[in-house]
């Protein structure tokens, strides 16, 4: 799909992963825990690589249906309420912290196809909403290995 029209759609994409970014950077610099400070940099290089994804696509003025294609989704973190940042978080609550915020853009994606009438920017919605999905699935796999050891 050519994209050229839907640029500014991805630019606000592309800014929300740079949101993201620093977020995790901040709470990263924040957090006492040494590793809990590595989990939130690896967030952080997470949302860069994302950021960086959405920009080859912006530059190459296509999409590729490779880059969205997750439908898994087991659900796990519309269980939980959004963790409080802290600087004594523990790692349940940090990768909590973290599905909250992918499940959030991807029902902001979701939300904004719903209500769109045109079907080219629909689709990239749709898109970015997949995208969003696969990194909350990641993070609920993560969130159910450290919140519930006793399953394994």
């Amino acid at each position: 799909m050519e994209i050229e029209q839907y640029g500014d759609v991805i630019e606000k994409a592309i800014q929300s992963e740079i949101d993201a970014r620093r977020f995790y950077e901040q709470v990263s610099d924040r957090i006492k825990d040494d590793y809990l400070k590595k989990v939130f940099a690896e967030f952080a290089a997470e949302e860069a690589k994302h950021e960086q994804i959405l920009t080859d696509i912006l530059n190459q003025k296509k999409v590729d249906p490779a880059y969205f294609d997750c439908d898994k989704d087991f659900h796990v973190s519309e269980t939980i309420d959004m963790p409080k940042v802290s600087e004594n978080m523990d790692l349940k609550n940090a990768i909590g912290l973290a599905m909250k915020n992918e499940e959030i853009a991807m029902k902001k994606y979701t939300g904004l196809a719903e209500n769109c009438t045109d079907a080219g920017l629909k689709t990239i919605f749709l898109d970015l909403a997949a995208m969003e999905r696969g990194h909350k699935h990641t993070m609920e796999e993560k969130f159910v290995d450290v919140a519930y050891p006793e399953v394994w």
